[in-house]
């Protein structure tokens, strides 16, 4: 349990260090970033862009589908070349239809040219498994697809992260209670990373106002923490829960960054834990990318840079024919604008999250985010 363990993980086995994360755990409030608008800034051209020029080539396939975010995308790869690449990485980004034949081909010209690395959207995993058979590919997805690994961390990470958290505290009975509906795969997920924590989940109630969902809720008086799932949860969900005693107040919630940061403020959430992004990290990749490109670091670029980070990190250590699939689940992980991650054996990412209290509608850190796993 992570509560337990915190000083025995600082002596833990070295990670393969992408870039040298500097400076103290900010106190501050924490940054939450947001998607690319439509609007975002730069283009990519449907001709292969060479960022910089070395011994280990990777490409970057943008589908055209999500031009809103194809600036953010590119930048935040370029970017991370710039960081990590010592001099070591070359990276070829290109517009791509995704789904379509052209992309087979491009894929497969680009093996035929030197590329050893490959990063995509899921819809370009079949190209790679036929046109680069054998070669590492990362995903810009939180499902794994195929041989590729996910790069994006979803709610449910979060969820089990600050779940573990309150589990090594003590607080092993919890209930998660959702304002949207969660999958079978994804309730599942939830389930299995609780109960790996130590911790039982009492129940996950999708729809608080059915006859289901009330009887469930009245078990709210045995439970230690309860999980808030969903945009809306915090607004809505937690004043509900609060009233007429039925949740103590000496009970906290459990969130992430998935909560709005104007819903803090919300009285019934005071005491709150919240598992989000490592800020040491994220702090020093957004002062970078503002000072690149003039705007905000968007959750587009982090999660390219991230995807590049892994690359570099690889071709650092162990050079251009190190970049096999089998790197990519290195145990001790790798390092970027999002913290510290790897890829477990079925290609999920897995991250480590600084977990905060809501005191007076600001997060306070209690626990920064672990360097290593």
């Amino acid at each position: 349990m992570r509560l337990l363990s915190y000083y025995a993980r600082i002596a833990g086995v070295c990670t393969l260090v992408l870039g040298v994360l500097t400076g103290c755990q900010s106190g501050s409030t924490p940054d939450v970033l947001a998607s690319a608008k439509q609007e975002s800034s730069g283009t990519v051209s449907g001709a292969p862009a060479n960022i910089d020029a070395a011994s280990a080539h990777v490409a970057f396939f943008i589908d055209r589908s999500t031009a809103g975010a194809a600036g953010d995308y590119r930048d935040g790869a370029a970017l991370a070349v710039k960081e990590l690449g010592a001099g070591k990485l070359s990276l070829t980004v290109e517009d791509v239809a995704a789904g379509s034949a052209d992309a087979a081909g491009q894929v497969q010209k680009a093996a035929a040219g030197g590329v050893k690395f490959f990063i995509g959207s899921p819809s370009l995993a079949e190209a790679v498994a036929t046109g680069a058979k054998g070669s590492p590919f990362v995903l810009l997805a939180s499902e794994p697809v195929g041989d590729g690994v996910s790069i994006i961390s979803d709610e449910i990470d979060g969820l089990i992260e600050v779940a573990s958290y309150a589990a090594g505290a003590g607080r092993t009975q919890i209930m998660a209670v959702a304002a949207r509906p969660l999958s079978d795969a994804q309730a599942q997920r939830l389930r299995d990373g609780i109960k790996k924590a130590g911790a039982t989940l009492v129940d996950i109630v999708t729809d608080p106002g059915s006859t289901a969902g009330k009887k469930s809720l009245a078990r709210l008086g045995d439970v230690q923490a309860v999980l808030l799932i969903g945009a809306d949860a915090p607004k809505v969900i937690a004043p509900i829960l609060r009233q007429g005693g039925a949740l103590p107040a000496d009970v906290p919630f459990l969130g992430t960054g998935t909560w709005p940061a104007e819903s803090y403020a919300e009285p019934a959430l005071e005491g709150s834990l919240l598992a989000l992004v490592d800020q040491t990290a994220l702090k020093r990749i957004s002062t970078r990318f503002q000072e690149a490109y003039g705007r905000a670091l968007s959750l587009e670029a982090a999660y390219a840079f991230d995807a590049v980070a892994v690359a570099a990190g690889i071709a650092r250590a162990k050079g251009e024919q190190g970049l096999t699939p089998e790197a990519l689940h290195a145990t001790s992980g790798f390092a970027g604008a999002t913290g510290v991650f790897r890829f477990d054996a079925n290609g999920r990412a897995e991250r480590r999250f600084a977990i905060y209290r809501l005191t007076r509608g600001k997060p306070s850190l209690l626990d920064a985010a672990p360097s290593v796993f």
